[in-house]
């Protein structure tokens, strides 16, 4: 099964602020849901704590080094190494923050990101990697409405292969 990475960037890489978003997209959201739901989500200590607690019919699982943290309402393990063998079994999908993501990008074999095409201020970026090791497998454009202010792509990639 594969480890998936799913993420919304603006034009200059960004994906957050104050371990927040910067943007507000409630189309980005919902697909967020849909394709997680049911599923596997593994995230940082950080976005766990922007979260403020575990998302709904998902299996959580929250990454940190800290051997002593511990949340009622999730799995916490310390080591990529650790989440690796679940995705023999099941789609992982791994939802930041950016210490996670480049960890996690050698062993990804697909995609998800929403290209936000708008320009905001923020601290967090997405980690650079090689885009030429990914083929775009599926596009769609998201709404652009008064709830949806900025135009985005919904883009999927899949690892080519070596």
């Amino acid at each position: 099964m594969p480890i998936t990475m799913i993420w919304a960037m603006d034009k200059h890489r960004l994906i957050g602020k104050d371990n927040g978003m910067p943007w507000r997209l409630p189309s980005d959201m919902a697909y967020f849901k849909a394709v997680t739901q049911g599923k596997t989500v593994v995230m940082g200590r950080k976005t766990y704590e922007s979260l403020g607690k575990a998302l709904p019919d998902r299996r959580n699982i929250v990454l940190t080094r800290n051997p002593d943290w511990t949340v009622p309402d999730a799995e916490v393990m310390h080591h990529i190494e650790s989440v690796l063998p679940l995705a023999a079994d099941e789609e992982i999908m791994v939802m930041g923050g950016a210490q996670i993501y480049r960890g996690f990008l050698p062993y990804a074999d697909k995609l998800l990101v929403t290209r936000i095409e708008a320009e905001f201020e923020g601290d967090e970026y997405f980690p650079p990697y090689d885009e030429s090791a990914w083929e775009l497998a599926g596009e769609a454009n998201g709404p652009v409405d008064e709830r949806n202010r900025y135009p985005h792509r919904f883009q999927t990639y899949v690892r080519k292969e070596a």
